[in-house]
């Protein structure tokens, strides 16, 4: 029997971006599962009500009321924030936790706080608060320069027009990493070689290098790895989670 993967989509995304990843590692022999986060994709909590917290307890709920053991969690982008307060609740349940081009805060920080220039960010997202829907909508312009570069025009466009807008409570909400390291569920992390967002060495080695004697799988692609190299990706979860 192969592996359980549970994958958790990053900002803008919803469960609908691993599709062709899930093909992929059904092929080679193991079942997996993508949710939708609270405000994306077939959620129905409205973006507004979303938090960081919100998104753990879905995960967490997910794989307990389906009795899911022995689960390989990887989490893409923004993610990694989700993945690590899952780990820290249901550490028992899972077999390996992989990131993938993913985010690995530092004890109380919040993924705004990981940015460049995070102060300043963090001021625009504050203003976003108080709007109907405190949501920040993808820059189109620096998701293709930045994020899918290596994608056809026509996936960009494809990408592009299923993104939606991603809540700001989320990004702003600090998370505690007190248990991470001593509840013993081994590390891995997927890096993009090509990913330039954010700035070279943003995502390999600044947040790799904050795990504890992670296992690394190299992929030559941008960050949206997903779609524009699913067979690698799928190989490279593949093999992490038989190591």
């Amino acid at each position: 029997m192969g592996n359980t993967f549970v994958l958790v989509h990053g900002a803008w995304h919803g469960g609908w971006c691993w599709a062709a990843v899930i093909s992929q590692l059904h092929k080679l022999g193991d079942r997996s599962f993508a949710i939708d986060l609270p405000g994306h994709g077939a959620s129905n909590i409205p973006r507004a009500q979303a938090t960081l917290t919100g998104y753990v307890d879905s995960v967490v709920k997910f794989i307990e009321e389906r009795g899911l053991d022995h689960v390989v969690l990887a989490g893409h982008s923004l993610g990694g924030m989700t993945i690590s307060g899952v780990v820290q609740r249901i550490p028992r349940r899972i077999k390996r936790v992989i990131y993938v081009s993913a985010i690995v805060p530092h004890d109380g920080q919040s993924a705004i706080a990981t940015l460049p220039e995070s102060a300043a960010i963090a001021r625009a997202m504050e203003k976003l608060r108080a709007l109907p829907d405190p949501s920040s909508p993808v820059d189109e312009r620096m998701f293709r320069t930045a994020y899918i570069q290596d994608g056809s025009r026509e996936l960009q466009d494809f990408v592009l027009a299923a993104l939606v807008p991603e809540p700001v409570a989320p990004m702003l909400e600090p998370i505690s990493m007190k248990d991470f390291h001593r509840c013993g569920v081994p590390q891995s992390f997927v890096v993009c070689e090509d990913d330039i967002a954010h700035g070279p060495g943003h995502w390999h080695p600044n947040f790799s290098s904050r795990l504890e004697n992670p296992t690394l799988r190299f992929v030559k692609c941008g960050h949206e790895i997903m779609f524009t190299a699913p067979i690698q990706c799928a190989r490279a979860l593949h093999e992490l989670a038989e190591s």
